[in-house]
């Protein structure tokens, strides 16, 4: 299976289009915390669009819609649990992190139970999504190989540079900009 004249097309207009709006939005942030934070004028709703995109990775993606074509639908309850659960927290969290001056979920565990909690647990959740990244990036890479015929290697610093390029440009304006 390949891909047409017309399917390139659309994927490099995609990423250009991608990488412009990051481009476009790159010199709007006045402070760090307008890059970090998005100036904490992002809409909860599209916050909430944006963190389920960002969690939902191409192992969900592929694989849940697979084992229900196989007749094993045990997990599409993964889907509501989502639905509900980035509901709860885009509608309750985000607004009480704006009240609350605070950054992250860090910055509560850190202030509620100390430093060294904080530490500890932004370390693990570090550690956690760079291994998680590293196996969403090649699971990722996988169908970008099947489908265009270029290696692994090339498919992920394709796929890694282009996110990456967005984002560092954009900041997390960009990064919800483009998943809503």
């Amino acid at each position: 299976m390949g891909f047409s004249v017309l399917d390139y097309v659309i994927v490099i207009v995609y990423l250009l289009g991608v990488t412009a709006a990051g481009i476009l939005i790159s010199g709007r942030q006045r402070s760090s915390r307008d890059y970090f934070l998005g100036g904490k004028e992002m809409s909860w709703w599209s916050v909430g669009f944006s963190i389920v995109a960002s969690e939902t990775s191409t192992l969900t993606f592929i694989s849940i819609p697979g084992l229900a074509f196989k007749g094993n639908m045990h997990f599409l309850q993964l889907v509501v649990g989502y639905f509900i659960g980035r509901l709860i927290v885009s509608a309750v969290f985000i607004p009480a992190y704006y009240r609350g001056d605070l950054e992250t979920a860090y910055d509560f565990l850190g202030k509620r139970f100390g430093l060294p909690l904080r530490k500890f647990t932004s370390s693990v959740f570090i550690v956690t999504r760079v291994l998680a990244s590293g196996v969403r990036l090649f699971a990722t890479a996988i169908p970008v190989h099947l489908i265009t015929g270029l290696d692994y290697p090339a498919s992920i610093l394709l796929i890694g540079g282009f996110t990456l390029l967005y984002t560092y440009l954009g900041g997390l304006k960009a990064v919800v900009a483009m998943d809503v």
